[in-house]
């Protein structure tokens, strides 16, 4: 009856049954119908809740099923290599679950990819490449990912294997690692061009889409933007060139150093963890009245810069304040990996094949969106007299909103209670993991108390960090 515990996990993912309830039931309708068997269905259930509440560094099915109560990892392998279901119908259920909890008509498409180290050359697409996250060639597989970014939260919602060229010599690895036969090589610009299409096709809620020079240079993606009638801010190289309304083309580095000294403005881009992201921004008209160039410069290194290839749809204003907004938010696609790895095991896998490695990537996405969703809750409203409605009763968590004091100026003091800072989905999994293990009521209010504690913490740190950067940009050195 483990399992059981596992769905139940997934229900209670801050502690407030009856929201997270709603949303598992939600998502598990959703999800239900991609299944023709039963033992199919309640296998990925189980995965999903065994993926939020196994505390191990590994999360192979082993893991997984030992967590879900049963009695030999058997289900779970047959859910990922044998049983029949469509994981792309799965991956269509959940994006119609991320839009339907965090839509929004000025959402972001944040294109990003993340390299997943591997050992040996079997599992599919693994082949010695580039891996960010180490910054040198790895042994490793690359998957390209689109992130759907809100004001209200962000999370994983398409994402593209990317098979590289040495895949593609003879046919007997890609036998091997059962890839579809129509499999053909794909550029990772290409792969993201295709989920903007399906995107646009599927009807998702957005607006723009976001990349950075990898993405921003490759002309088929641009033009899958435009096409799709859809607004793009993505970095390209100082080399790129654009067309100015004189007619001559200029690489974007000669365009900047045209920029009258008047043109820059200082904003930010957005608060970040350790203050406001503030730089020196120009943009620059191009032969076509619906692109722009956006440069950025570094406030402590004026000769940082950084350039971003605009395009604003027909119909739609074309101002410097959104195109830096869409610019500041990159970052959560980013985000999306780390979350997704260090809370619901999406590279921590040990599958070979092309399907399962497929099937357990939604899965993990699934259990990431839970997260997310559930760290997205709305505030409380206020009271008539300004104050808000109480985090809940004793031995209930903390409630998910920010309530963290900012500095205001330079001579502000710290306060004596700097509040707590929202939810993070690193932190709504520990709460998910805390409601679901069996223990005493003040047990469970003990780890309610740390994780307030955790919050308040870092809410006092962020305090402290955004004081340091106005004393800085008060006070330069």
């Amino acid at each position: 009856m483990r399992h059981l515990k596992s769905e139940v996990a997934v229900g209670a993912i801050v502690g407030d049954g009856a929201w997270l309830g709603e949303l598992r039931r939600e998502l598990f309708a959703l999800l239900a119908g991609v299944f023709a068997q039963a033992r199919s269905r309640l296998a990925a259930f189980a995965y999903i809740g065994a993926l939020l509440a196994e505390p191990g560094d590994r999360r192979s099915c082993w893991q997984l099923a030992e967590q879900a109560g049963h009695a030999t990892p058997r289900r779970m392998q047959a859910l990922l290599a044998e049983h029949r279901w469509d994981w792309t119908a799965a991956l269509q259920a959940l994006q119609r679950f991320i839009v339907g909890r965090l839509g929004d008509a000025e959402a972001i498409l944040a294109i990003d990819e993340t390299a997943e180290l591997k050992k040996g050359t079997a599992t599919v697409g693994v082949a010695r490449q580039y891996a960010g996250i180490t910054g040198q060639v790895e042994n490793c597989q690359t998957v390209v990912f689109v992130a759907y970014v809100t004001p209200r939260g962000h999370a994983p919602s398409d994402f593209r294997l990317y098979l590289p060229k040495s895949w593609f010599r003879g046919r007997a690895r890609r036998e091997r690692a059962r890839v579809p036969a129509r499999t053909r090589f794909t550029t990772k610009p290409a792969l993201a061009a295709a989920m903007v299409t399906a995107a646009a096709r599927a009807r998702v809620l957005f607006s723009w889409v976001a990349g950075d020079e990898v993405y921003g240079r490759s002309g088929r993606l641009r033009q899958a933007c435009e096409k799709a009638g859809k607004g793009y801010v993505l970095a390209v190289p100082v080399n790129f060139a654009v067309r100015l309304p004189s007619g001559r083309r200029a690489a974007v580095s000669s365009v900047a150093a045209m920029v009258p000294a008047a043109a820059w403005e200082t904003r930010s881009c957005g608060p970040g963890c350790k203050g406001r992201r503030d730089y020196r921004w120009a943009w620059a008209a191009t032969a076509s009245p619906r692109h722009w160039l956006l440069v950025r410069r570094s406030l402590a290194d004026p000769a940082d810069l950084a350039f971003y290839y605009c395009h604003v749809p027909q119909g739609r204003p074309a101002t410097l304040t959104v195109l830096i907004t869409v610019t500041g938010k990159r970052w959560p696609a980013e985000e999306c990996h780390q979350q997704g790895k260090g809370q619901t095991g999406l590279d921590q896998h040990q599958v070979r094949l092309w399907c399962s490695f497929c099937r357990h990537t939604v899965l993990s996405m699934c259990a990431q969106a839970l997260l997310a969703v559930a760290a997205a809750r709305p505030a409380p409203a206020p009271r008539p007299d300004g104050t808000l409605a109480a985090a809940g009763r004793a031995g209930q968590p903390p409630a998910w909103h920010d309530t963290g004091k900012l500095p205001a100026t330079p001579a502000d003091r710290p306060p004596a209670d700097p509040g707590m800072v929202k939810v993070s989905v690193p932190e709504a999994r520990r709460l998910a993991r805390l409601a679901a293990a069996p223990m005493t009521r003040a047990a469970r209010e003990a780890g309610y108390a740390w994780s307030r504690w955790r919050r308040r913490h870092q809410a006092r740190a962020r305090w402290h960090h955004y004081h340091a950067r106005l004393k800085a940009a008060t006070h330069p050195p």
